[in-house]
């Protein structure tokens, strides 16, 4: 799919959530500094609802990932992005949209889990290679315009793993194996066994 500039990709709920974990660790006043400082204080008043309903350009997206960075430093923000990645996957339990998917086998579950991520978002695509399940996202708003020598992109870390513990899959964690501010085409992450 081919996405035009400015055409709304992004649904309601993955924002909502997103304020909601960052809410939870940061508290309303820091909502409010990361929101007022991208120029998006209106989301203050104004959130979003938890529909499916796409609102939100790439470009809105672009601009919360980018203020936690300019706000809190590259070190902050990779420790917040990993606590609000598992807090968003607690807020989305909590909306109950993944109650579908309680029947499948554990891994399965998990997979299907990460592909209901991907068509929210309108990201990534979750592809089960080799047994390994993978999450690759070349749309990362995560490592926008960062650059470094290790994988930016913990939000989406803390939420895989949130979701591999909702889904009651043991012994597993998610490894960023490349990440674009790196250098990398894609943001990519594996499921793979606990050292």
């Amino acid at each position: 799919m081919v996405k035009i500039m400015g055409e709304k990709t992004v649904s309601n709920v993955v924002i909502r959530v997103l304020l909601d974990a960052t809410e939870d660790i940061l508290g309303v006043n820091g909502v409010k500094a990361l929101l007022n400082y991208g120029n998006m204080g209106s989301l203050i008043e104004n959130k979003p609802d938890y529909s499916m309903e796409k609102g939100f350009t790439d470009k809105d997206f672009e601009a919360l990932s980018v203020n936690y960075y300019k706000i809190l430093g590259t070190s902050g923000a990779k420790a917040v992005f990993r606590m609000v990645g598992a807090s968003t996957v607690k807020h989305v339990i909590g909306t109950g949209v993944l109650e579908s998917l309680k029947d499948f086998e554990k891994e399965e579950k998990l997979f299907k889990a990460i592909e209901l991520y991907c068509l929210a978002s309108g990201r990534g695509k979750a592809k089960i290679e080799s047994g390994k399940i993978i999450f690759d996202n070349p749309e990362c708003t995560a490592c926008k315009n960062q650059k470094g020598d290790t994988p930016f992109c913990t939000v989406y870390n803390g939420m895989l793993d949130e979701f591999i513990k909702w889904a009651g899959v043991k012994g597993l964690k998610s490894v960023e194996v490349k990440c674009m501010a790196m250098g990398d085409d894609t943001c990519s992450w594996e499921i793979v066994p606990v050292d």
